[in-house]
């Protein structure tokens, strides 16, 4: 019984004396830069980093956070991260961020040289969102979004939200687009996003501020004009570099095969029973696919199905009695037109990708995995070989 205290006794001494003395070993918040989001940029001197720091502000009536955008420059990024806790004096803390955005600039080699920094550092989680920027990262970070006080939130939102979800926008991570580079394919995609200038009625001078870094100023964010963001641009790579992009519905068909369909759209043009023709868009209400690599007499075939339910959510014509009367039903002719026009995007997006050398569909890694014994003798001329053959199949969902 005695031991018992005695050892309960030593323990409680102890944590007293971290408690009173070390704090736990853990960081003063206070002096810790929660970094939210950070962009990469190459210049001339080697990295510059753009890290957006939220800093929440409580009052007696409310709570909101507010951001400060700071960089800083370096020979290698880890000088670069470094450098924002040395002319700062806080921690530079990367366990918060959940977004990654590089330059165009980065794209004029291999991109891994950059990726591979968030993959080894133990202080990013390798779920954080990587992107890439039509322009410099640091013009990003450093937007105004009329959708959210820090920019960065507003970006993550668009991606978070189809991150499950068949989308024209295809999400990628850290850990994800590592994967796929070091896998057998050696291919990968990456989102761009472009800023899409807007009108906003809002004051968003009083929901920013801005953190001057030694390495120079960082502009009055007050002063440029609120954007909004596209991220329907899919950048496509092999072997660590951007080969070319893929837009729109080659996104939204292609990510059909990797996620779920939840209202996802397309315009088609249609033609009513009484003879009407405008566009319709074209709601995907449920999507069931299967993708598949054969072996047909020494040929491999890349093998995918599709199948859908749809329906027309809108029209830019008068609609006839009868076509109200089923509103958002697809006759014969419209649901035959949407099966071609899909099968053909898919068919393009796989030779197109096919062209630029990059194995989106993952093909390769399919080859190694079912036709693991004729790998090595395949590999070589297998993917400039491939062929493709895709069937879609579209019915009315009521």
């Amino acid at each position: 019984m005695f031991k018992r205290a005695k050892f309960y006794l030593i323990i409680f001494a102890i944590v007293l004396v971290n408690f009173l003395t070390l704090d736990f070993l853990l960081i003063d918040v206070e002096k810790t830069a929660l970094i939210v989001a950070i962009g990469v940029d190459k210049v001339e001197e080697g990295y510059e980093v753009t890290a957006q720091i939220a800093v929440p502000e409580a009052t007696n009536q409310s709570t909101k956070s507010n951001e400060s955008v700071i960089y800083a420059k370096g020979k290698t990024l880890y000088d670069a991260v470094s450098e924002i806790g040395n002319r700062t004096g806080w921690y530079p803390k990367l366990s918060f961020c959940n977004l990654i955005i590089l330059g165009n600039s980065i794209f004029e080699e291999n991109v891994m040289g950059v990726v591979d920094f968030f993959v080894r550092s133990y202080k990013v989680e390798d779920s954080a969102i990587l992107c890439a920027s039509e322009g410099p990262a640091k013009e990003l970070l450093m937007s105004v979004s009329p959708l959210d006080n820090i920019s960065s939130f507003a970006l993550t939102k668009i991606f978070v939200r189809d991150h499950n979800n068949a989308s024209a926008i295809l999400t990628t991570t850290i850990k994800d687009f590592s994967i796929l580079y070091y896998s057998p394919a050696k291919s990968g995609f990456m989102p761009m996003v472009k800023m899409v200038k807007t009108e906003d009625k809002g004051d968003n001078t009083s929901s920013t501020s801005s953190l001057t870094s030694n390495s120079g100023a960082s502009g009055d964010k007050s002063k440029n004009t609120p954007v909004v963001y596209d991220a329907e641009t899919c950048l496509l790579f092999n072997n660590g570099y951007m080969v070319g992009k893929i837009f729109g519905d080659e996104c939204l068909f292609y990510s059909m095969f990797e996620k779920d369909a939840n209202d996802a759209y397309f315009t088609l043009p249609v033609t009513d029973d009484d003879g009407a023709s405008g566009m319709a868009l074209i709601s995907i209400k449920k999507a069931n696919s299967t993708l598949c690599l054969k072996k047909d007499g020494g040929e491999f075939a890349l093998h995918g199905n599709l199948k859908l339910r749809l329906k027309i959510s809108d029209t830019d014509f008068p609609e006839s009695m009868k076509e109200i009367a089923t509103i958002g039903k697809l006759n014969d002719k419209t649901l035959k037109q949407a099966e071609a026009y899909v099968q053909n995007t898919l068919e393009e997006t796989f030779i197109k990708s096919k062209n630029l050398g990059c194995d989106l569909f993952e093909t390769t890694d399919m080859l190694y995995r079912k036709f693991n014994k004729d790998f090595d003798r395949e590999k070589g001329e297998f993917f400039k070989n491939l062929k493709c053959l895709f069937t879609v199949s579209c019915q009315n969902y009521i």
